[in-house]
């Protein structure tokens, strides 16, 4: 009994937008460095604490100094991007997404670590280790790097139709999960998606011209610099930050709309960011026991809570709405569906759906 092949039309030679199996290994790797990286000098935070929960109330925003009057090196975003990084890379290993993966990590790692390239060699920095700041900078420039990689592996990974369904040798193409078109998000979870990332990136966005317009540009561009406003040598600046998270969350929320398959990485991983900050800033709230005096407050103070609430919630609600997979043909490409079957007497081997 051998194998025969039925070849479909020229709308099956379309192009797959699955990774090869090598490129997905080799993303999670990269991603996996990354996590290891914002471990390392999360761990070397921790040492120079006088007690643990001083590394979580600095993260927070909470004023505490490292023993020995030595400077942190992290901010909330490490323990944030550490884990979102080592998601990823469990989940790009064996995922059909995975092109989306590595390809939003890999911006949203560029967009966050560039400011460090200038700040750590500043004139002002002063008063650190120049081993300190070197070994800082070092590792800035890796993770740059590495988030460049990441976008050029998702880009030049792409498998091959041939290389994907072993055209031409007569034998059954290796189907599996991670084979299969990347799924668009729900209609629901899509609807879902774009209203809460709208609703952030809006109330970041709001925020920042907010502090430009009550304190002026030459304060307000120190926030997009870091110059003489970072309080830990990987931070990033706060305006800097804001408007990089906005503008990935209106991106991942319209494209979530329309249904592009890229959404669900996208959206998936801009939550770990946002649910970050606002989990830090309401820990900082909690406190300084401002939730609890509430009506005490003004109403800036208030919205300023508001937000942080919101994009805790916005952050944690985002992955509960695109978790979910959509229909896996609203993202096939023409064609796909004729794609090469093998068959063994009446049985034919056709490819997983929504598995």
């Amino acid at each position: 009994m051998t194998a025969t092949t039925h070849h479909g039309g020229p709308g099956g030679m379309g192009q797959d937008r699955t990774l090869a199996r090598g490129a997905r290994i080799f993303g999670a790797l990269l991603l996996a460095a990354l996590a290891l990286l914002s471990l390392g000098w999360i761990i070397r935070d921790f040492t120079k604490a006088s007690e643990v929960t001083d590394v979580w109330w600095n993260w927070s925003g909470a004023p505490s100094r490292a023993e020995n009057g030595d400077m942190w090196t992290t901010s909330f975003t490490e323990p944030t991007l550490m884990l979102m990084y080592a998601v990823a890379a469990v989940t790009a290993a064996r995922s059909s997404a995975a092109a989306g993966i590595l390809a939003s990590a890999g911006v949203l790692t560029v967009l966050l670590r560039v400011p460090g390239l200038w700040n750590l060699n500043a004139d002002w920095l002063q008063g650190i280790s120049d081993g300190l700041k070197s070994k800082v900078l070092f590792s800035t420039i890796a993770m740059v790097v590495i988030g460049v990689i990441l976008v050029i592996t998702a880009i030049a990974g792409r498998r091959s139709p041939e290389a994907a369904g072993g055209y031409g040798y007569g034998l059954a193409p290796a189907y599996g999960p991670a084979d299969e078109p990347p799924a668009a998000p729900t209609r629901g979870g899509a609807v879902a998606a774009f209203l809460l990332l709208t609703a952030s990136a809006v109330a970041l966005g709001g925020w920042e011209i907010y502090w430009w317009q009550d304190r002026g540009w030459d304060f307000y561009e120190r926030t997009l610099t870091g110059e003489r406003s970072i309080v830990a040598l990987l931070a990033v600046p706060g305006g800097w930050q804001a408007w990089a998270v906005a503008l990935f969350a209106l991106v991942a929320g319209v494209a979530a709309l329309v249904g592009a398959p890229f959404s669900r990485p996208m959206g998936l991983l801009v939550s770990a960011p946002l649910a970050g900050a606002g989990l830090f800033a309401t820990s900082f709230a909690v406190k300084m026991k401002l939730i609890e005096n509430f009506g005490d407050l003004s109403t800036r103070e208030q919205f300023n809570i508001a937000t942080g609430v919101l994009e805790l919630v916005a952050g944690l609600a985002v992955l509960l709405a695109l978790a979910p997979r959509g229909d896996r043909d609203a993202a096939l490409v023409p064609g796909f569906q004729d794609r090469p079957r093998a068959s063994y007497g009446d049985s034919p081997v056709t490819p997983p759906r929504n598995r």
